[in-house]
């Protein structure tokens, strides 16, 4: 995986009556034969302006790259993980209460699986329910490093963000790797961004050896 460039963007969710009409003007933008609008035009209300949202980030960031956006066919498997079919390109969406991302990988060796993101807003749990859903999830190293540290909700919010992304890089339920196999030879990228008083935790899963370069805008 030489030759790919990571780039993730995020944005404040906003809705408005035009936002349906910016997502369908971009959308004729892409090949016809682009099953994924169909699913994201069938969502209604916070449901779709959030998955809206994170469309556009994307969106922005192919244009940025210059890449011509017809030739780009957006498709889901049957397990419903978007990609795009024969760009040199792989993407992954989130949203989370707010807030949407999108981490996108360009380049020769780029294609389906090569990345996953997740973006969680940080809920108020109280330590007792945190201690509860972490024995659920985390593995005995992880849990060690949870109960010892002085900031359980960072070490709990990352463990699940990093779960999360790698489903979704890998195109699987987060519940099939709920116990963390399969963790160890990932390269994660954690982050949290603050915005609008709220906190977000997010990961990006590229499974490489090191991003080529980044960029981040809120």
């Amino acid at each position: 995986m030489s030759d790919i460039r990571i780039d993730f963007s995020a944005c404040v969710v906003t809705g408005g009556e035009g936002l349906r009409e910016r997502v369908d003007a971009a959308s004729k933008c892409y090949a016809p034969e682009s099953a994924y609008f169909d699913e994201l035009f069938a969502k209604n209300g916070a449901a779709f302006e959030e998955s809206a949202c994170a469309f556009l980030l994307l969106d922005s960031m192919v244009q940025s790259r210059r890449t011509d956006r017809s030739t780009i066919k957006l498709l889901r498997t049957e397990k419903g993980r978007p990609y795009a079919e024969g760009a040199g390109l792989d993407f992954s969406l989130s949203h989370s209460d707010g807030c949407a991302f999108c981490a996108l990988a360009t380049g020769a060796d780029a294609a389906i699986g090569t990345v996953g993101a997740d973006i969680q807003r940080e809920r108020d749990y109280s330590d007792e329910r945190m201690s509860e859903l972490a024995m659920a999830f985390m593995t005995e190293e992880e849990l060690a490093a949870f109960y010892y540290t002085s900031d359980k909700r960072a070490e709990f919010f990352t463990a699940w963000t990093r779960r999360e992304a790698h489903a979704k890089r890998i195109g699987e339920d987060i519940l099939d790797h709920i116990g963390g196999d399969g963790l160890g030879a990932e390269d994660f990228r954690d982050g949290v961004i603050t915005c609008c008083g709220a906190k977000y935790y997010y990961c990006i899963d590229t499974a490489a050896e090191e991003p080529a370069a980044d960029e981040e805008n809120i």
